[in-house]
């Protein structure tokens, strides 16, 4: 029969010494001797206790040596728990996807709406319309998701023409049928579109928030938003006449996502940051001073940009199609104009031969030296103004709304870290490869502030105004308010308070003690007076500080301006800058030995030619040569015994009876490339077809005030194993026809061919014969 544990309870069996629970000794219960029923009953004995067993009060004693309890026997292993992250995941999956659709419908409807408004026109197509209403509508879409990051890439995908002839000469124009295969980028964040969606995005949040949405929610509403942005590019890939679009949907859809939860979780987090600020002071100041600089260059930007909207809406040749392209860009041209009026540059550059963008290398800027020349003096002198306006307002705005100094300069360093940033985004740029269509050509065009000048001139325009702003404020009477402490309520202002007056007959007696205690006087709140209304001579001062502070910043913003530009100028050169660099005459004959050329890296990097500037007079002929006059337009110097021997293929030969040694002159009406990027192309075909090909060097120079090119190079004949040296001068005229003359020479023979390559540089000239 089982018996119980008197400590813990267990049953056991009766001959269990220990508990099989607690582990401790069982005591054994002996058998009563016989007591004689005369007797009285004895009290009953206590329980025999173990040595080591405590009585009732005593302390617990510790086991005996040697003893050692059963382990408990280990809980069952129960389901595991999901981890935070999971948990999260979860119940953002099992939230509100309903409400969630519904906070992200405002920015892809505000996508489609600009889309639709950008399809309307039929941009010059009259009748015969190409690009229907639902392919311009994929067109717009694809330029409009570049707000998010997406690309906008065209593509030609018909057939077309390439290289003709059985080889490769080194003159390169053999070319047949033209390149009718080839692509375009263009790159371009239309602000306006951006600006607009998070704006739209931030209402959806707010609706979110009101209905008691977490960060759950903001996870399910840049899903669904980042959803739309994948969907909507995904159909904005049309193909048109043989032309694809290609708008990177993946691209756009991940800075969706990106932009979507930073806007979203900051809003549906706004209860918590503001906690987590509270304990922050440091943390609570900056995102005060971010805020500031927010408004401070929104307000700036808006003023901006309707004043540079009305000057392109009055520009000459802009019409209502125009206009309306310009609406997604109106920021950037926004930020434009506001680097201008600070004195920063408009920078352009453009690269290769390009039919609608001209030809050679292009680099210079649109400033107030500019504006002045193309408009008038007035012009520069509202430009200024609006600068003096634009860093007031950030100087104001952070005097009024920061607590001390310190917290002023944090507004202007943020406020000139955003502007910086986005005029890094306001850019446009384009590049384009081969033909599309009926545009063909290579190279690079880009349109953009100066983002280095941008930072000096800032630094010029916002310090002095942070600077300046409080003292201004100061003499104009006006105290800046201070912010309250996070988490700390603000105090109601001290008002004076006056007696109420004595009245005898509610006086109580103290020492009647039944009454109630005497209640304090009464006082009365005395009158607020109304602010006294400044008198004349005050209103006077205050307009004369006004206008003694906008003319003081405008000569020294302006002064500083014009005085960074000056030295900018005169850094450069000491005279004002060309489009084109002039050539530097040198009378050094390169190097006969081709060991001694220099090769140049893959990159143009530009150096002169030896040949000097062209002029008017007739070149003078040395001895032993003749000036010769080709039909093709152009006149130089061969050796008295050559003549012109054949054309063909756009080439001029000029060479003697004997020897393998002559001239080639290439004439190429309306170059598709620049010289210095066409001979990269030819290169990589001599590189591959001509055996043992050596480069001696490739680079971009000035020839005659012109950009060109220069390569020389050796490889050796197939049919009689020997060294051929060939060199090839090449530049791109006014008119866009490009001239290339080449000569090749056994390189034993090279020195003599090297100077009557270098007599028909150093004669040539361009005539007025077609």
């Amino acid at each position: 029969m089982p018996s119980y544990c008197p400590f813990c309870g267990t049953p056991a069996p009766d001959e269990a010494r220990f508990c099989m629970k607690c582990g401790r000794e069982r005591p054994t219960v002996e058998a009563a001797p016989a007591v004689p029923p005369t007797m009285p009953d004895a009290p009953p004995r206590p329980p025999q206790l173990l040595p080591h067993q405590p009585a009732p009060h005593e302390p617990p004693q510790p086991p005996p040596p040697g003893y050692a309890p059963m382990p408990a026997a280990p809980p069952l292993p129960g389901p595991a728990g999901p981890s935070p992250f999971g948990a999260f995941l979860g119940r953002a999956f099992r939230g509100d996807w309903v409400g969630s659709a519904k906070a992200a419908a405002w920015p892809t409807g505000l996508i489609l709406a600009l889309a639709v408004a950008l399809a309307i026109p039929s941009y010059g197509q009259g009748d015969d319309v190409v690009v229907g209403w639902s392919d311009r509508l994929r067109i717009a879409l694809a330029m409009l998701l570049q707000a998010f990051g997406g690309g906008f890439e065209v593509r030609s995908t018909s057939p077309g023409g390439g290289l003709d002839g059985d080889g490769f000469d080194g003159s390169g124009y053999d070319f047949g049928g033209g390149v009718s295969q080839g692509g375009a980028t263009l790159s371009v964040v239309p602000l306006t579109v951006t600006v607009l969606w998070v704006g739209a995005l931030f209402l959806g949040a707010r609706s979110a928030r009101r209905q008691g949405g977490g960060m759950e929610a903001a996870v399910r509403i840049g899903l669904v938003a980042t959803a739309a942005v994948l969907v909507i590019g995904l159909f904005a890939q049309p193909d048109v006449a043989g032309v694809s679009i290609s708008s990177t949907p993946l691209l756009a859809a991940l800075g969706a996502l990106v932009i979507s939860l930073l806007v979203t979780g900051g809003v549906l987090q706004r209860d918590a940051s503001a906690h987590w600020l509270a304990a922050r002071p440091v943390a609570h100041t900056v995102v005060r001073a971010a805020g500031t600089a927010v408004r401070a260059l929104g307000v700036v930007l808006l003023l901006c940009t309707l004043i540079g909207f009305i000057a392109y809406a009055n520009a000459d040749g802009v019409d209502g199609e125009a206009m309306l392209i310009a609406l997604p860009l109106l920021p950037n041209i926004g930020l434009m104009v506001l680097g201008l009026s600070w004195g920063t540059p408009v920078e352009y550059d453009m690269r290769g031969q390009v039919s609608y963008l001209g030809s050679n290398l292009e680099h210079g800027g649109f400033g107030l030296s500019e504006l002045g020349k193309e408009l008038n003096g007035w012009a520069v002198a509202g430009a200024l103004v609006t600068g003096v306006v634009c860093a007031l307002t950030v100087g104001i705005s952070a005097a009024r709304r920061s607590a001390d100094r310190r917290e002023q300069a944090t507004v202007g360093g943020l406020f000139l870290a955003m502007f910086l940033v986005l005029c890094g985004f306001s850019g446009v740029s384009t590049q384009l490869s081969g033909g599309v269509g009926d545009v063909g050509g290579q190279g690079t065009a880009e349109l953009a502030p100066s983002v280095p000048d941008a930072l000096l001139f800032g630094l010029l325009w916002v310090g002095g105004a942070v600077f300046a702003a409080p003292h201004l404020l100061r003499l104009l009477g006006r105290r800046t308010p201070m912010p309250t402490q996070p988490g700390v309520a603000p105090t109601a202002p001290t008002v004076p308070m006056t007696p109420a007056p004595y009245d005898p007959h509610t006086v109580q007696l103290a020492a009647a003690p039944a009454l109630a205690p005497a209640p304090a006087p009464a006082l009365a709140p005395a009158p607020v007076p109304a602010p006294p209304t400044p008198p004349a001579g005050a209103r006077k001062r205050t307009a004369l500080i006004w206008t003694g502070t906008l003319v003081a910043a405008l000569l020294v913003g302006g002064g500083a301006s014009a005085g960074v530009l000056a030295l900018t100028d005169r850094g450069s050169d000491g005279t004002a800058k060309d489009d084109k660099p002039a050539a530097t005459p040198s009378s050094r004959a390169p190097a006969a030995d081709p060991s001694q050329e220099q090769a140049s890296s893959d990159s143009p990097a530009p150096s002169d030619s030896p040949i000097p500037s062209g002029s008017s007079s007739a070149p003078t002929v040395p001895e032993g040569y003749r000036l010769v006059s080709d039909t093709a337009g152009f006149s130089f110097a061969v050796p008295t015994l050559w003549d012109r021997q054949s054309e063909k293929n756009h080439q001029i030969t000029y060479a003697g009876s004997t020897g393998r040694a002559e001239l080639k002159v290439g004439v190429i009406r309306n170059a598709p490339y620049s010289s210095y990027e066409n001979f990269q192309t030819l290169e990589r075909t001599a590189d591959a077809n001509q055996k043992n090909y050596r480069r001696l060097q490739l680079s971009a120079n000035t020839f005659q005030g012109l950009q060109g090119a220069i390569w020389e190079y050796t490889y050796e004949d197939r049919d009689s194993g020997e060294t051929i040296h060939a060199i090839d001068q090449s530049y791109i005229a006014d008119d866009g026809t490009e001239y290339a003359i080449y000569t090749t020479e056994r390189d034993t023979d090279w020195p003599q061919t090297r100077q009557i390559f270098d007599t028909a540089l150093a004669t040539w000239m361009l005539n007025d014969i077609d």
